[in-house]
């Protein structure tokens, strides 16, 4: 807890898309689907179906829990794909948005599972969960599409660009021209993560998981968190093992999911809650600093943003004014 004279304000004139966000992303990925396309002739229509269907099913989900609570949370945004992979997102800006997004994607992965399993019993799909906080340490980009012209003699300003797209973007003006993607140190560990996940465990990173095990009061059904040991993620925190934490998923998730590695006491919420606070203490200028601009906890751990990200949003719109008086 930060004693409230080294807390920092933003100035009252700060450009909307410079305000600190934090937002959960959501990775589904198809298993098999390489062997899937190379032992058939006619494989589009099942990818083209998950596109599709896996879309249809997050809404009608999304729209489900709406009516079912009330809640106020912001649907998943779908982001982009990879491949075979799907990426969503939506801001957070309370600890319940944070537990209920996930219930929200874990009921579309079971949904989505079923009609799946009608199919085809080739593929399966797997999902990873990580959160981000923007504008700093992650940043998004934004790019022009159909190849807008720029300045003949190559002089465009790159900051200046940016910031007007960004200033666009947030004003809802001309959307439809704009790409905007998402970049920094915790989307790079997000898809680090992705790469341990499996159908049966949805791994999720160890700020997500502070931040789920720090809702649990508020929650009626809390989420029933794993944790099996520590793995390398290259270039993640120093190259130091990363806490496996996971939630069961798939048919028969939580009574065929056992937990046999080293640390399975961890499990129990307060306890995995303490582990992932002294991760995150002893590297917090890589871990997302948990923002959230609604927290009902105002005065509490998330109600504010720590001050060298204050100081380093600042700076970075302090640089653009610059750009703007050069140009």
């Amino acid at each position: 807890m930060t004693p409230p004279n080294e807390r920092k304000a933003f100035p009252a004139d700060l450009p909307e898309g410079l305000k600190p966000r934090l937002r959960l992303f959501l990775s589904v990925d198809l298993v098999g689907s390489t062997a899937f396309k190379q032992s058939r002739q006619a494989w589009l229509p099942a990818i083209l179906n998950f596109y599709r269907d896996f879309d249809y099913i997050v809404h009608q989900q999304y729209r489900a829990f709406r009516q079912r609570s009330n809640a106020l949370i912001a649907p998943p945004e779908f982001w982009k794909s990879n491949g075979d992979e799907l990426l969503y997102t939506c801001d957070l800006t309370t600890r319940a948005q944070a537990v209920d997004a996930i219930h929200i994607w874990l009921a579309a992965l079971s949904a989505y599972r079923c009609d799946l399993a009608t199919l085809s019993e080739d593929m399966d799909v797997k999902s990873t969960a990580w959160i981000a906080l923007f504008p700093s340490p992650n940043s998004e980009v934004f790019f022009r599409r159909n190849g807008v012209q720029f300045r003949g003699d190559g002089k465009d300003d790159a900051i200046l660009v940016q910031a007007e797209m960004r200033e666009q973007w947030y004003e809802g003006k001309n959307r439809g021209d704009i790409i905007r993607d998402f970049v920094g140190p915790s989307i790079d560990t997000g898809f680090r993560l992705s790469g341990w996940s499996t159908p049966r465990r949805m791994v999720i990173s160890a700020d997500l998981a502070f931040l789920l095990t720090s809702s649990y009061g508020q929650s009626d059904e809390p989420l029933p968190l794993h944790f099996s040991g520590a793995q390398k993620l290259r270039g993640v925190v120093d190259n130091q093992p990363y806490p496996m934490i996971w939630l069961p998923v798939g048919a028969g998730a939580r009574t065929e999911a056992r937990d046999d590695s080293i640390g399975r006491h961890l499990t129990d919420p307060e306890l995995l809650r303490s582990f992932c606070e002294a991760i995150i203490e002893q590297n917090y200028k890589v871990f997302t600093p948990l923002f959230l601009a609604d927290d009902p906890d105002a005065d509490g751990d998330f109600g504010w943003t720590p001050p060298y990200i204050i100081n380093r949003i600042i700076s970075d719109w302090q640089a653009e004014k610059r750009h703007k008086l050069a140009a």
